[in-house]
């Protein structure tokens, strides 16, 4: 063996040594995720447009996708952890490039082969042992403590949460745009969107916890005279946004109860004032074999489309109302890509504000699980000659637990247009009701879905 050999060998050896000598790190590797495949019959789903939902002899047909998640998460110690999310999104057959809007990049096409690896979160998670708190710095999953009325989404920041006895203390910074492509010399942190979070829970008994929220939202990335390019995002139509509100959760015998009430007010363009509001409640009860759940909001809107008592949400398509149980009314809880709802995941209306009631049944007999709900929705306010009555949905799903961890399912979803988008003329809000008279949307869901 040649010196450099020996050398080499030698080297080796030593490294391996050194590192079987110092103490491992005792990192645990954690996976986590979850796959969903979902069957659609539905006429609700024409071409993805806003106004394809919503027209006479609206296309009804079949299509498939899926979605697998999967979570690695690094632990160092019960004080320290990375956590990373990834998401793959996939059309059975694909989808073709320029199809709406779309690039065309589905592995769902034939011979599979496409990059469709979606980032989620990517943050770090710890205890900081000075004062005790949490903090999750980085991509992180952040929902509002209103229903997600107002924002639910994956966003970069940081956050700390900090527990004295009965009370419970958050605060945080969220940066969702920087908006360096709208002006040629204008560098990162220029022109930004912002919201500042602080929110505060107190736990009187184990019965009654009672909450009290501040958001502050400061949008400059709309301000610059020399933009020449759209923001990378859909950013609101305000510079400063306050909303501050309350919020309880209540047990009363077999009962929960969850009411909420926020306002807003801040200035818009610099040259309206805004004042809106908005409040809801969330219930469940438990009877029989289930419980019965109940929910509804109310959100301000504005009648002359100034929007400025209209409440604010951060973008269309990041907010939700998952406890309505709605498949069409309201963007759904349980889908993938394709999902919108009859106001194009516009809970505001276009500014005009909604009021929605909701109520169903859940329950399971061994390994069989069902659950019925009703729901109905319409305007706050209505502008010209426009109806208020948005619709009203009823569906049902059963479905049956494989395995602990798999599940199939089978749903229904059906609705009975209101006047607002079944109307004639100018009684239909045209934004988005295509054409007049057109069909009740209706939606058959088949779903299988394994998480791990």
């Amino acid at each position: 063996m040649s010196f450099q050999k020996k050398l080499l060998a030698f080297a080796a050896v030593s490294a391996l040594s050194a590192a079987t000598a110092v103490p491992a790190m005792a990192l645990e590797n954690e996976f986590h995720g979850m796959f969903k495949f979902m069957g659609y019959q539905t006429n609700a789903l024409a071409g993805g447009d806003t106004k394809d939902i919503l027209r006479k002899d609206a296309h009804s047909g079949f299509f498939a996708e899926q979605r697998a998640r999967i979570m690695y998460i690094a632990k160092a110690n019960d004080n320290l952890k990375l956590v990373t999310h990834f998401e793959l999104d996939t059309r059975f057959g694909g989808i073709s490039t320029g199809y709406k809007g779309t690039t065309g990049n589905d592995s769902g096409n034939l011979d599979a082969d496409a990059l469709t690896l979606e980032t989620k979160n990517i943050y770090l998670d710890f205890n900081e042992p000075a004062t005790g708190a949490n903090f999750k710095v980085g991509m992180q999953p952040w929902a509002d403590a209103y229903g997600s009325l107002f924002l639910l989404a994956d966003m970069t920041g940081a956050i700390a949460t900090k527990k004295v006895d009965a009370f419970t203390g958050q605060l945080g910074w969220f940066r969702f745009d920087d908006n360096t492509a709208a002006n040629a010399i204008t560098g990162p942190g220029q022109l930004t969107a912002d919201l500042i979070v602080a929110d505060g829970k107190f736990a009187i008994n184990k019965d009654i916890t009672v909450g009290a929220t501040y958001y502050n939202i400061q949008n400059d990335t709309g301000l610059s005279s020399a933009s020449t390019t759209a923001p990378t995002v859909s950013i609101p139509n305000y510079e400063l946004l306050h909303m501050i509100g309350v919020n309880a959760d209540i047990n009363v015998g077999p009962a929960n109860i969850k009411p909420f009430a926020a306002y807003q007010f801040g200035d818009q363009n610099s040259a309206k004032d805004i004042s809106a509001y908005m409040m809801g409640a969330v219930g469940k009860v438990k009877a029989g074999p289930g419980a019965v759940n109940f929910s509804g909001f109310y959100l301000s809107g504005d009648k002359g489309g100034t929007n400025n008592n209209a409440f604010q949400i951060v973008t269309t398509g990041t907010t939700y109302f998952n406890p309505a149980n709605m498949w069409l009314l309201i963007r759904p809880n349980q889908a993938i890509n394709t999902s919108t709802s009859l106001t194009g995941n516009d809970m505001t209306v276009g500014g005009r504000g909604s009021i929605g009631v909701f109520a169903g049944y859940e329950g399971a007999m061994g390994k069989t699980f069902y659950n019925a709900n009703a729901g109905y929705m319409r305007t706050a306010e209505a502008r010209g000659n426009e109806k208020k009555s948005l619709g009203t949905e009823v569906n049902a799903q059963v479905g049956y637990k494989i395995f602990d961890n798999l599940s199939a399912s089978a749903a229904v979803a059906y609705v009975f247009l209101g006047d607002a988008l079944n109307g004639k003329g100018t009684d239909r809000i045209t934004t988005y009701a295509q054409t007049a008279d057109a069909d009740n949307p209706y939606l058959v869901n088949l779903q299988l879905s394994y998480a791990f």
